[in-house]
């Protein structure tokens, strides 16, 4: 059977399909309603207090009692940036201007990681996954969590990120292709122009490394997870496909805007957030990029243009979302992953 192997087994799952814990997008319904129908739901720590969080997991259980993945990503704190990117700030504020927003916001670096609230989080809540964006934590934060006794995973987007990750100790790898909405998960200097697209990541990876492989980038429907599961995978990690759920966190603008998506008008910046990510071209990364400004450091890029996407215009809004966005569908979740689950097998029973 397609859907059965180690990796589920280790995590109860029924079917080898993951929701991508997406920041605040994911919402403990939409993590439970994909647990519930047999996926593993994600929840994305990003942001959130300890205590929050600990609300944000205590939702999802109230919901389900399926395995769910928490997800952390990391960087390191920039430093004082007041005083720096102010051929951005000057482009953002004629954005601002437009719109009648006041004065950008001032800068503020930050750090993100597993803080000490948050390992006590975990310790008390005990999600089945933790999952880890631009790397791994220190040594000591791997080791508390593998105490615990709580599943590691970690994204890479180059054999060399795969190797490197295993090396560290995970217990399965999320291959991510370009192709991928949301922010590449690359933690090497390898330049984006040259990391593969997951079909071409996806058996290098399997071959090169022992745990299990997770694959993501375009994956929207059965034909492409049979695809992944034929090329080895042991799972598939969704995204885009899951923004048009109505248990997403999803802004009106943000919706609107994946209407418009194609296969041919998403692109991969750092104008938006500091770091390389795939959203949707608009007129907000068109003025950007027209300015010939340099982003302020991740995360502060996203805080200076925070205030556009509250206008709640689809043109000025950050719009996170794959090169398969086209093929998303406005299902329910739990709808979504039994109707995804039903088209892979259908798949397979049709070359048998």
């Amino acid at each position: 059977m397609w859907s059965q192997n180690p990796l589920t087994e280790r995590l109860n799952l029924k079917w080898p399909i993951f929701q991508s814990p997406m920041g605040e997008i994911t919402t403990p319904s939409l993590a439970a309603a994909v647990s519930e129908a047999g996926g593993l739901g994600g929840l994305g720590m990003w942001g959130f207090s300890g205590e929050d969080a600990e609300r944000r997991v205590a939702g999802f259980r109230q919901q389900s009692g399926g395995s769910l993945n928490v997800n952390y990503p990391l960087w390191d704190h920039p430093g004082d940036i007041t005083n720096t990117g102010h051929a951005m700030r000057k482009a953002v504020q004629k954005l601002y201007d437009q719109e009648g927003l006041g004065p950008v916001p001032e800068p503020g670096g930050s750090a993100g990681g597993v803080t000490d609230e948050h390992l006590e989080m975990l310790q008390k809540m005990k999600p089945e996954l933790i999952s880890f964006h631009f790397g791994l934590p220190d040594e000591n934060t791997i080791a508390a969590i593998k105490e615990i006794g709580i599943f590691i995973i970690s994204s890479a987007t180059t054999v060399a990120e795969a190797r490197a990750l295993e090396q560290r100790g995970v217990d399965a790898i999320i291959a991510q292709g370009t192709e991928a909405g949301g922010h590449r998960g690359t933690f090497t200097d390898t330049p984006i122009s040259m990391q593969p697209g997951l079909f071409s990541l996806l058996p290098q990876v399997v071959d090169a490394v022992r745990v299990p492989v997770v694959a993501a980038g375009g994956i929207s429907d059965g034909r492409t997870i049979a695809a992944a599961i034929m090329m080895g995978a042991s799972a598939v990690q969704i995204g885009t496909v899951f923004l048009r759920c109505e248990e997403a966190n999803v802004s009106d603008s943000h919706k609107d805007g994946l209407d418009l998506g194609t296969e041919a008008n998403t692109v991969v910046t750092p104008l938006l957030s500091g770091r390389p990510a795939r959203f949707i071209k608009n007129r907000l990364i068109d003025d950007l990029t027209e300015s010939g400004a340099q982003p302020l450091a991740f995360p502060a890029q996203m805080g200076l243009i925070h205030g556009l996407g509250d206008v709640g215009k689809t043109e000025l809004t950050p719009l996170y979302a794959g090169q398969s966005v086209a093929m998303a569908r406005s299902l329910p979740a739990g709808e979504l992953v039994v109707k995804l689950a039903a088209e892979t097998t259908a798949c397979f029973q049709a070359y048998r």
